[in-house]
């Protein structure tokens, strides 16, 4: 925690301005690495049929809250089927990013 806040300091008082575009890099690196962690971590957990809720992290926002089943998985995301088609989803399929799905209980 101490290192932590020596180098947000040393950030914030300019002394590491010299280094400011390596920084971000690595910043941008590490996040991206995180996500697709995590994003692995959770189609690991997926399966076609599972009921899933559209959570917070949904573009466009109005998806957010829609229940679904998931009716197709690859390497990278869910392709889902809305309980509701709404708006430009008329179809009820969308295609989600897998941080972007809650899986509900069995039931």
């Amino acid at each position: 925690m101490e290192d932590e806040r020596s180098l947000l300091d040393a950030i914030a008082g300019g002394e590491l301005d010299a280094h400011l575009g390596a920084l971000a890099a690595a910043i941008d690196a590490r996040r991206q690495l995180r996500y697709t962690v995590d994003s692995s971590h959770v189609l690991a957990t997926l399966c076609v049929g599972d009921r899933v809720r559209i959570n917070d992290r949904i573009r466009p926002r109005y998806l957010a809250g829609l229940g679904a089943t998931i009716i197709e998985l690859d390497d990278h995301a869910a392709a889902i089927r809305l309980d509701h088609p709404v708006g430009r989803f008329e179809s009820g399929r969308v295609r989600c990013p897998p941080l972007a799905l809650e899986k509900l209980p069995p039931g």
